[in-house]
């Protein structure tokens, strides 16, 4: 396979497929997510945001121990892990109870809810490989609500370390 540079399709299929193989499908969200779905113009990308469904990131943490990927330790919460993949951050995002009232457990006392259907219906093919996308409207939620999930959080020296921290460990 050849080498993969910078975020592009071709990385985001590899990173969905990678962890399908291990059992932790996930569906695309974020930037990528907005760009296919005609949200927002095609243009550069600093992460490739997926989203986790399932109860826990019980198998994504398996995952992370056989060492198959790389995590961003200063990036794991209860509702979200961090890994480098090909040099590039991947942040997978938990939505539990995913059949019937999908939801994020935001620093595990901040409930976000989630609209249904959650995912886009269909499938989307990006290099041949058929993806699921997260609906329009939650990417369109999402993007609106982001901030307000606990806005002091987002304001805590901390997360200005956690930033800092990831922009060393990605160069």
């Amino acid at each position: 396979m050849a080498r993969i540079t910078g975020n592009t399709t071709d990385l985001v299929c590899d990173v969905l497929a990678l962890l399908a193989a291990q059992a932790v499908h996930c569906d695309l969200f974020g930037g990528w997510a907005e760009e296919l779905l005609g949200l927002r113009q095609p243009g550069p990308h600093a992460d490739v945001d997926l989203v986790y469904r399932a109860d826990s990131f019980a198998a994504v943490d398996a995952v992370i121990r056989r060492a198959s990927v790389r995590e961003i330790p200063e990036k794991r919460f209860s509702h979200k892990r961090a890994i480098i993949h090909r040099g590039i951050l991947c942040e997978l995002l938990l939505v539990q109870d995913r059949d019937r009232a999908p939801f994020t457990l935001f620093w595990s006392d901040v409930r976000f809810r989630w609209n249904t259907p959650f995912l886009y219906p269909g499938t989307i093919m990006l290099n041949g490989q058929a993806i699921s996308v997260v609906s329009e409207t939650n990417l369109i939620l999402y993007r609106a609500e982001h901030r307000s999930t606990q806005p002091h959080r987002w304001r805590h020296p901390s997360s200005r370390l956690t930033t800092m921290l990831m922009d060393r460990a990605i160069r």
